[in-house]
């Protein structure tokens, strides 16, 4: 009986100092988990923040780290390791591009340019992440940012399904400032693609991708193991020391007002089947996808496309695309992207043609206008209820 006693009296206790262990173990497994976590984040951290030579703070509050041309994250690539690029290219192609009838009220965005100067010859301004957009990232839940996410709609021109041979595209996009809210974004861009490899440009409003809802540039590769905006992962070599790739545009377009653009190109070299971004009126090059990195675009594209892209998680309010507006087929008051051309097989710049729209929602609209005094215009947009202000 009194061995009964005592058994019983040792399961109770057990009993009761269990749920104490257990919590004290949780709280120890928690704390290892974050020590853990942390730990992963600087690792990351150290391979995407290189040294600088140099480091430029913007009225943004962006810091840009001036590395060295031959230590930038785009030669972190498996496939680029043994290279001979310098930072003193320029693409073989010299282009002429076709002029429009462009309004006197329309201009290009500002370019923000580093103070000081830039950064030195033989360096690239390289945007620093920090533990915060690491962690924004990671629980928006969103990491690889694909074109199929859930919650990703379009409002889209793009050239129908063919023998189709791009080696480039291109427009004028005007610029805006969408209502996005948390983990949203709203983007204006266009890309080339063949099989599974894309690459785009354009501007987005992000605040998951930046920690803001400033307008600024940004491209996307797709291709292989990389996917991913700017140089968040290997692939993209910056050339030039004065152009920022993720630039903060400080000028937007009023609706039924002054009117600003962002001419953007992606060119394939014709010699080489490098594909360079090509920035601004006088078509900067900015840097370059190396051939080398791509399976489907180590040829030519067989796809391109032009228009507005969103994102927001089910059961969240609907954001802005473009101006945020109905369409009344006015670039006065329509989001657009206007000279959308791309390079043909040849390597001539000529108005894309043979288009099709595409929508997935009710929600936005797209209008494909391909002769115009604007040349070739594609108009999208919608966000706000038709009789919102």
């Amino acid at each position: 009986m009194l061995d009964q006693q005592m058994d019983l009296r040792a399961f109770l206790l057990v009993l009761f100092l269990s749920p104490l262990l257990l919590g004290y173990n949780g709280v120890e497994g928690a704390r290892e988990l974050l020590e853990r976590e942390d730990m992963e984040l600087e690792k990351q951290l150290k391979l995407l923040n290189k040294p600088a030579v140099k480091t430029i703070e913007t009225e943004y509050r962006d810091t840009y780290d001036c590395v060295d041309f031959y230590k930038q994250p785009a030669f972190d690539h498996p496939l680029l390791k043994n290279h001979s690029f310098h930072f003193q290219m320029k693409p073989t192609l010299s282009l002429k591009r076709n002029r429009d009838q462009v309004s006197p009220r329309v201009r290009e965005s500002a370019h923000i340019e580093l103070k000081g100067g830039g950064c030195p010859v033989g360096t690239v301004p390289i945007r620093r992440i920090t533990k915060e957009d690491l962690i924004r990232e990671r629980n928006a839940s969103k990491m690889s940012f694909a074109d199929n996410t859930i919650g990703a709609h379009y409002a889209v021109a793009r050239t129908r399904p063919g023998p189709n041979k791009f080696n480039g595209a291109g427009a004028r996009l005007s610029l805006h400032n969408p209502r996005v809210s948390g983990r949203q974004y709203s983007a204006s861009r266009f890309l080339l693609r063949n099989g599974n490899d894309a690459i785009q440009a354009g501007w987005r409003v992000d605040p998951t991708l930046y920690g803001d809802t400033n307008t600024r540039r940004f491209i996307r590769l797709d291709a292989g193991q990389s996917h991913c905006f700017n140089t968040r992962c290997p692939g993209f070599v910056q050339v030039r020391s004065d152009r920022l790739l993720d630039l903060v545009y400080p000028q937007v377009s009023k609706r039924g007002g002054d009117g600003y653009e962002a001419p953007l190109f992606i060119d394939r070299d014709l010699v080489n089947g490098n594909w360079w971004l090509l920035v601004g009126e006088s078509n900067t090059e900015v840097g370059f996808w190396p051939k080398r990195i791509f399976s489907g675009l180590a040829d030519l594209a067989s796809n391109a496309e032009w228009g507005g892209e969103v994102f927001y998680p089910p059961g969240t309010p609907v954001p802005d695309m473009g101006s945020g507006f109905p369409l009344e087929r006015d670039t006065k008051y329509d989001a657009y992207l206007r000279n959308v051309e791309v390079m043909n097989a040849a390597g001539k710049n000529i108005d894309a043609y043979n288009t099709e729209t595409f929508k997935d929602t009710g929600i936005y609209d797209v209008v494909d206008l391909e002769h115009t005094n604007l040349r070739h215009l594609v108009l999208y947009g919608g966000g706000h209820p038709p009789n919102s202000s």
